[in-house]
């Protein structure tokens, strides 16, 4: 048991699609039987098959069980972009564009 969360956003770079990973889970009774792996592949053909010129997705610098897997099947950590965030919810959050 398990899912994955995925949807297409547009790399103005490379003029193409980009398919975005947003979550894949494994139920912990189903983990070490594969389906990560089929999830992930799934996933990864999907984009293939939609001609997207790459994959992305996020993960936390502390999961290295999550980072393993992922280094397993070729993907490598980004250094070059730096993930920016404004948390809306926050009452310091900007008030820029506030009604």
């Amino acid at each position: 048991m398990g899912y994955a969360l995925y949807f297409t956003t547009y790399s103005s770079f490379l003029a193409k699609p980009t398919m975005y990973l947003e979550d894949i889970f494994v139920a912990p009774q189903a983990r070490r039987h594969g389906v990560g792996h089929a999830l992930f592949a799934h996933v990864r053909a999907l984009a293939i098959q939609l001609d997207c010129g790459r994959m992305e997705w996020q993960v936390l610098d502390w999961n290295a069980l999550a980072r393993n897997f992922y280094e397993q099947r070729g993907a490598r950590a980004m250094t070059q972009w730096i993930p920016y965030r404004i948390d809306l919810t926050a009452d310091d959050a900007p008030a820029e564009g506030r009604q």
